[in-house]
């Protein structure tokens, strides 16, 4: 489903292990996260829901480097011709095609971090990509229409990224979760203290929506009482 603003429309697009979403503007057309392998048929959908080739692409930005992430980022890359934009912290894993596993945030997900990191490391590889911008705090792609603020967000990871559409929507990568019940606290990130701090500059934004990585969007009203919450503790 195209959700539709006064000047863009932001695509969700299901793609494997997690989302990325196509946010197209007449000035400019993005495309955030690419998923994991085999589901490009899915952004080919989402394109033409949205009358636009793959050619149309003008940048694919990067939330952060894990496999579920990337898996089809080299691939649209050649398709498109588009620029890949990425924070230096993650550059490293896109040239290497490797990422390990996230540190766990609560009991069951620790565990699975540190076994996930023995049994399946093949599983968090991906072709290697080289970015063409790479930026450290905050990147500016705004048109005249349109508002787009890149932030550094980091906790999930160091080189974390959001994406911030006219201080109304923001697509969040992993910084914020939406499959548990009653919260939207990510299951893994490697620094929490940073993650909370990100959660205080999201939430500084006036942004009233939220793109998650992994589950639906939801509300402002949703992530201040999870992180109000979270601060309490």
């Amino acid at each position: 489903m195209t959700e539709q603003s006064k000047t863009y429309n932001i695509t969700p697009i299901h793609m494997g292990k997690s989302n990325a979403y196509l946010v197209s503007n007449p000035d400019l057309v993005f495309l955030i996260d690419t998923g994991s392998s085999k589901n490009i048929h899915n952004l080919e959908q989402a394109l033409k829901q949205n009358n636009l080739q793959i050619t149309d692409i003008d940048y694919i930005i990067v939330t952060h480097a894990h496999y579920d992430h990337v898996g089809h980022l080299a691939e649209i890359k050649e398709k498109s011709g588009a620029k890949v934009l990425s924070h230096r912290d993650e550059v490293v894993y896109l040239r290497k095609g490797y990422t390990l596993f996230p540190e766990g945030t609560m009991l069951p997900f620790k565990i699975l971090s540190k076994a996930g990191n023995k049994l399946f490391s093949r599983s968090g590889r991906f072709t290697p990509v080289e970015p063409d911008i790479i930026i450290e705090e905050e990147y500016d792609l705004s048109k005249p229409e349109l508002s787009v603020s890149i932030i550094h967000t980091p906790g999930h990871t160091s080189g974390s990224i959001c994406v911030i559409i006219n201080n109304e929507s923001a697509i969040v990568g992993d910084t914020l979760f939406n499959l548990i019940p009653g919260t939207v606290y990510p299951p893994f990130a490697n620094d929490e203290e940073d993650l909370i701090k990100s959660w205080e500059k999201l939430l500084s934004t006036g942004c009233s929506i939220f793109y998650p990585g992994h589950g639906k969007p939801f509300s402002l009203e949703k992530f201040r009482k999870c992180f109000e919450k979270r601060k309490s503790n």
